[in-house]
């Protein structure tokens, strides 16, 4: 990213350790926030905003400090270094994350942050743990057997791992941004989900077999319930556990019967119903470009640009000024 992430949203600065310490219980939950190099020095600085399910801070630490919040049976954790070590713990287990590093805390296991040096930054981000298994529940096609766990190295390198971190990326840029969509109630669950759909897909845990298990493709009749609910309301920020909720069956065979079917994945059907609809609103002259976009559900206006010209040949602003040659 080329601004520092969470910019807009500072809630300490070079304030003494008990007010970090208290702004960070504040945005997370109450923790033994400890310093271990002394109490007199600067806390170090605090960012952090939210959305309905998920909190995202920015931590700088200003000196040694241990951070253990035991068990948080309601959340998911995942930290991300971005400068500096972190000494951190999940379990039984252990590990010194530095920059470009991530781990993931699971709500059955006990974590803590043993020790992270002055000056280490980190994002934590918190996430409800009845999102993350509904997500799980709708992309198996199925209730959960048993707990989630995560394994708690995230090799963020790897291309599902680069992905989930791009997803991210784009959530910290539009909190930043004054007139963000995420700022938008009926748009923050799309981007809620889509974090926690890429970190179920992404990182290792006891569900990844079945999530990835190939499996017999879904009977046309299935895929046709997936389409209706596309071509009905195609402007829905439907994730693939949606669809194949609606369909039945799990995302896999979804995804695997549209393959067979339709030849793309329902994401792309999805996408591609959403531009169909916005050159056809262009064609007729009587709306802009960005209204379009934003009313058949496209939220990142570069990206929708980029597609609308590989699926018609042209920008959507040519689109729109041959409707207003012809008019």
């Amino acid at each position: 990213m080329g601004r520092s992430p969470l910019a807009s949203h500072v809630l300490c600065r070079d304030s003494g350790f008990e007010d970090f310490r208290e702004r960070l219980n504040d945005l997370f939950y109450p923790a033994d926030v400890t310093p271990l190099s002394g109490s007199r020095v600067p806390g170090g600085e605090l960012r952090g905003t939210r959305t309905e399910h998920i909190t995202v801070g920015l931590m700088t630490f200003g000196q040694r400090t241990r951070v253990d919040p035991g068990r948080t049976p309601s959340h998911y954790h995942v930290n991300v270094v971005l400068r500096g070590a972190i000494e951190a713990a999940t379990g039984r287990q252990e590990m010194v994350a530095t920059a470009g590093d991530a781990m993931v805390f699971t709500p059955t296991q006990q974590h803590r942050l043993l020790s992270c040096e002055d000056g280490a930054t980190h994002l934590g981000i918190k996430i409800d743990r009845n999102l993350v298994e509904a997500e799980l529940q709708a992309l198996l096609g199925r209730p959960l057997q048993a707990p989630l766990e995560f394994a708690f190295d995230f090799d963020l390198t790897s291309a599902p791992g680069r992905s989930w971190r791009n997803t991210l990326d784009l959530l910290l840029t539009e909190s930043d941004s004054a007139d963000g969509l995420i700022g938008q109630r009926a748009v923050q669950p799309h981007f809620e989900r889509l974090l926690v759909s890429g970190l179920l897909l992404a990182q290792q845990h006891n569900y990844t077999d079945a999530l990835l298990r190939p499996q017999s493709p879904a009977y046309p009749r299935t895929v046709r319930k997936a389409v209706d609910l596309i071509e009905a309301r195609p402007e829905t920020p439907f994730t693939v556990g949606d669809l194949a909720q609606a369909a039945g069956v799990s995302a896999r065979r979804l995804q695997e019967g549209f393959r067979e079917h339709l030849g793309v994945t329902p994401m792309t059907y999805l996408r591609n119903v959403r531009l169909d609809r916005v050159h056809a609103d262009l064609g007729t002259g009587a709306v802009g470009v960005t209204q379009a976009a934003h009313q058949w559900g496209f939220t990142h206006l570069s990206r929708f640009s980029a597609a609308y010209r590989r699926r018609f040949g042209a920008a959507p602003s040519e689109t729109l000024g041959r409707a207003g040659d012809a008019s």
